[in-house]
């Protein structure tokens, strides 16, 4: 299946609420090896779940649907297990280049995923997706609106989110304040105005932290 097929077999399938991932895989395993084999991809994985799963009830998504958003979520930047330490913990300005090494993860985590899990899945799309954006300015494919599909969506913010209000090797954290208004600003613009407003009913209530 190539990327517009796969694009929209996956659109159909979350629109008929269709999120039955590989039933035979056993996630456990995986996220064990993860949290061995890179711990902060690994608690910053645990947290955007928290926060999706989180949004995704709010929202009103099934139980078995905010499984696998759970699941996505954990494993959303395993990618970057592949990419040189050295570039991804640098305190300073990456360059060009790194910045297109960087911006290789998520097709590195989609290519892991469907070789381990054997299957092009919803959870690999998501780990390709959750760096595009709702109007085209993201990566790697610059995909639009519903070209990127509602779960991804979710963990795209959750992980906009996280990152914002957990310290980085070339920031300080910053308020969860701060983290509100950058979606709330870019909210139809960036990031789906639906999940937007289910995340800031989450933030409200005092329930998220690093």
């Amino acid at each position: 299946m190539n990327w517009p097929e796969s694009c929209c077999y996956l659109r159909n399938l979350d629109k008929r609420r269709g999120l039955k991932d590989n039933k035979s895989f056993d996630f456990s395993s995986l996220i064990a090896r993860l949290s061995d084999k890179d711990e902060p991809v690994f608690t910053h994985g645990k947290r955007v779940a928290r926060f999706a799963c989180a949004v995704a009830r709010i929202m009103k998504y099934p139980g078995v649907e905010v499984k696998i958003i759970h699941n996505a979520s954990v494993v959303h930047d395993i990618g970057k297990l592949g990419l040189p330490a050295e570039i991804i913990n640098k305190p300073g300005v990456l360059s060009e280049e790194e910045i297109v090494v960087i911006r290789k993860h998520p097709g590195l985590g989609y290519s892991l995923l469907t070789q381990i899990i054997r299957s092009e899945s919803i959870i690999a799309q998501v780990a390709l997706q959750h760096h595009e954006r709702l109007n085209g300015s993201g990566y790697p494919f610059g995909l639009r609106g519903d070209e990127i599909i509602p779960i991804a969506r979710i963990i795209t913010v959750a992980d906009v989110v996280d990152t914002m209000v957990s310290p980085q090797v070339y920031r300080p954290a910053l308020t969860m304040d701060e983290a509100a208004g950058e979606i709330k600003q870019n909210s139809g613009l960036l990031y789906d105005s639906r999940v937007v407003a289910a995340s800031l009913l989450f933030i409200g209530k005092g329930k998220f932290s690093v």
